[in-house]
């Protein structure tokens, strides 16, 4: 972690940067190649070969999911020194589940097998849920009834919301490539890391989704947890998660300018100033501060000097430090709880073990994306880790 990140009042444990490059964006929006005339070959400039590779493998890694409706490369920056080519590349992602119901998403195939069912009556009545419910599962006592009935209609009121509606992704992706004497590149040299929290890049061919079957099977193990008690929906919510995400998705951006002296992307004038007034020392350290306003404006009211910006120092720092908002939200207000990493949910919080914070945009049983500061991400796609904590507002 970066030295950096230990700045005044011991704000934030440990918030992560990956960024690097100039500040100027080129966009590439139409293919490019070399040749004029109709008689001579076409040869491909490296901009071409990478967004061909880039088109071609990200299809390839998520068309069993997913309409893909369009892959667009952003340039931040771009360099061929010493013979080699580099850039550092914002890619644009919009694509739409494949799926025509909640049903048949693998995820909730999982979870209703676990039940015996193979539809869930959503939209139903209540009283009907849970006669489907008893009839399936006799010995099942009235509370886990009503625990299951809970967990399933909580989660398809997420999920109804992403059928048949296209949405965009953002990757920032950071390419190597040596170049041939003609000055071009070969797909097949190409290296494309994307981007990930805590200074974690993995390579373009190996970011994508679990298989069927795995997420099949986390299903059945969400619901197996719902059934035996291990895993227990709150009884009610103390803040609305669609307000979480509403004012994530609005103060933060895909920054490619730094905080001073630093690689921590940062683009001030997207963050809400008038009411959370910016400082310097958040600059870089404000991952935990951005999702304290979200959780806030969604329906958590400040407590003085237990949950209150910079003046909760007693309390661990609770609204500026990812370990003290944490220990907060689940042992002090009891307002969230403790989940696995395929049950976190829009609204949810996660965190990673070295204290980043990011809020959960979305997760659609197959994709979860984020939004976060330090760096400022907006609609960034993580893989989740075991180590990492994820947080629930239901």
């Amino acid at each position: 972690m970066v030295a950096v990140l230990c700045l005044a009042l011991l704000v934030l444990s440990g918030c992560s940067a990956t960024l690097s490059g100039n500040t100027t964006v080129w966009h590439s929006s139409t293919a490019e190649g070399g040749g004029t005339q109709s008689n001579q070959p076409i040869v491909q400039t490296p901009r071409g070969t990478l967004k061909q590779y880039v088109n071609d493998t990200y299809k390839r890694n998520y068309e069993t999911f997913y309409e893909v409706d369009d892959v667009s490369l952003t340039f931040v920056s771009e360099n061929t020194k010493n013979n080699v080519y580099t850039a550092t590349v914002l890619m644009r992602v919009v694509k739409t589940l494949k799926y025509e119901t909640v049903d048949e998403l693998p995820f909730i195939r999982g979870a209703l097998s676990a039940l015996g069912l193979q539809t869930y009556p959503y939209s139903q009545a209540e009283e009907q849920k849970v006669q489907l419910i008893k009839q399936k599962n006799k010995d099942l006592p009235a509370s886990k009834v009503t625990n299951v009935v809970t967990y399933l209609d909580r989660t398809y009121d997420e999920l109804t919301r992403y059928i048949g509606k296209s949405y965009d992704s953002y990757l920032f992706m950071y390419v190597t490539a040596p170049l041939t004497a003609s000055l071009t590149i070969d797909s097949n040299s190409l290296k494309v890391l994307v981007e990930q929290p805590q200074y974690q890049r993995i390579e373009l061919k190996d970011f994508k989704p679990l298989p069927a079957q795995t997420m099949y099977d986390l299903g059945k193990q969400s619901m197996q947890r719902v059934l035996n008690g291990t895993s227990v929906p709150m009884k009610k919510t103390y803040y609305d998660p669609w307000k979480v995400v509403q004012y994530a998705d609005k103060y933060t951006s895909n920054a490619t300018t730094m905080c001073p002296g630093t690689t921590i992307a940062n683009d001030k004038s997207k963050w809400n100033n008038q009411q959370w007034p910016y400082y310097d020392f958040l600059c870089s350290t404000d991952c935990a501060d951005f999702a304290s306003q979200a959780l806030n404006y969604a329906g958590l009211p400040v407590e003085p000097g237990k949950w209150q910006r910079l003046k909760d120092s007693s309390n661990g720092w609770a609204w500026t430090s990812s370990s003290g908002l944490r220990r907060y939200l689940l042992q002090q207000k009891k307002v969230a709880r403790s989940v696995k990493s395929w049950e976190i949910r829009a609204g949810g919080i996660m965190m990673a073990d070295k204290g980043h914070t990011m809020i959960v945009v979305r997760n659609d049983t197959i994709e979860i994306l984020t939004d976060a500061h330090t760096n400022d991400r907006y609609h960034e796609p993580v893989l989740p880790q075991d180590n990492w904590y994820y947080l629930n507002s239901w």
